[in-house]
């Protein structure tokens, strides 16, 4: 039963992802999820390389192993570089764009197929 409610759930998120959406901006969680990236890729990016200078300080003095401070980088590297990971995976998708979610450079909102075109 609960593998089918679970189903049903995954159906309907589908089913009503951007089926009535007028344009790019017109989705509020896809706002809200540009609004956090935004938030989280200006305030993090000075963070991070604050740690991972500090991390490598450790790992020269002999306090920190080194492959913790290479899984530290991955982390950095796949955290800051998903957007454009999954731009490359969905090349007619939307984008976030100062905070707003925006058609791709050179595309416009289409209204019939509901996808950047």
């Amino acid at each position: 039963m609960k593998k089918f409610l679970l189903l049903v759930a995954l159906i309907l998120s589908l089913a009503f992802d951007t089926a009535f959406a007028a344009g790019p901006d017109d989705d509020k969680t896809t706002d809200t999820i540009c609004k956090i990236v935004g938030y989280t890729h200006g305030l993090g990016g000075p963070m991070i390389t604050i740690v991972i200078i500090g991390a490598a300080l450790l790992a020269i003095f002999g306090r920190m192993p080194w492959p913790a401070l290479f899984a530290l980088g991955a982390f950095t590297a796949v955290f800051f570089g998903a957007p454009v990971v999954v731009s490359k995976i969905i090349p007619g998708g939307v984008i976030c764009k100062d905070g707003k979610a925006a058609c791709p450079d050179g595309k416009a909102w289409d209204a019939t197929t509901n996808t950047c075109g």
